[in-house]
């Protein structure tokens, strides 16, 4: 009877203190079920990815014709032709243009079908003095939201830097990829990761030989403003870059 009723209060108390553990906060998750209702009780029908609430985790989760990249549906391709404006084919996803005739691509490069390449037979050209650019030692990039794509302001940034780069051969880089604290320590390591890559394989697309760039990601662990807020993720979202 004893046995009974302690088994009994250690249910009880089991369940109640479950009951007391809805989970973590939107946008974290441990599983789909902390993905139905928004930081505001709002209903939403989102996928635990890597301890993130997203768009999607597999194909099966996105509408016909569009398949899941990094959380979020969309369009499935195999030629430009089937995305929409404005936008190309890479990598089986319909994904933004990297230039246009309002967005050059710089450093350099040609804009071709939305894309910046190298021109076909480079001339000889005067390269652009020292003393014109704006040769900082520490630059800074900004991401968007759970994105390690460049933003225009980002290339802008990058362009000029190449430049410096291609008139100082005995620079190094260092580029240092940062997350905001939303998702999980391993999920942001990954982000920052993929957004320090992402400036890396630019730069490299611009000149820059490959094997003056170092990479690292730090994650969520060195936030540039220590705030729960949209703007200090914002801030946080970046890659920084310092010259060796």
């Amino acid at each position: 009877m004893i046995r009974a009723l302690f088994f009994a209060l250690t249910f009880a108390t089991t369940a109640l203190a479950l009951a007391g553990c809805p989970g973590p906060e939107y946008p974290k998750c441990e599983s789909d079920d902390h993905c139905k209702k928004d930081k505001a009780g709002k209903a939403i029908n989102e996928h635990c990815l890597f301890g993130q609430c997203q768009q999607c985790a597999k194909d099966s989760h996105c509408a016909a014709g569009q398949k899941c990249n990094r959380g979020r549906c969309e369009q499935s391709c195999t030629s430009d032709t089937q995305c929409g404006s404005g936008q190309m084919c890479e990598e089986a996803s319909c994904v933004p243009v990297q230039c246009t005739d309002a967005k050059p691509c710089g450093g350099g490069l040609q804009c071709d079908k939305g894309r910046c390449v190298a021109p076909a037979s480079a001339g000889t050209s005067t390269p652009t003095p020292t003393s014109e650019l704006s040769c900082e030692k520490a630059v800074r990039v900004r991401f968007d939201f759970n994105m390690h794509d460049l933003r225009p302001d980002a290339r802008e940034v990058l362009d000029n830097l190449s430049k410096c780069m291609q008139q100082n051969a005995e620079w190094r880089l260092r580029i240092e990829g940062h997350a905001d604290e939303r998702g999980t320590t391993d999920y942001n390591l990954q982000l920052g990761d993929n957004r320090a890559g992402s400036v890396r394989d630019y730069l490299v697309r611009l000149g820059v030989a490959k094997a003056r760039i170092a990479t690292i990601s730090y994650g969520e662990e060195k936030p540039l403003v220590a705030a729960a807020t949209e703007d200090a993720w914002a801030q946080n979202r970046r890659a920084e870059l310092v010259v060796q």
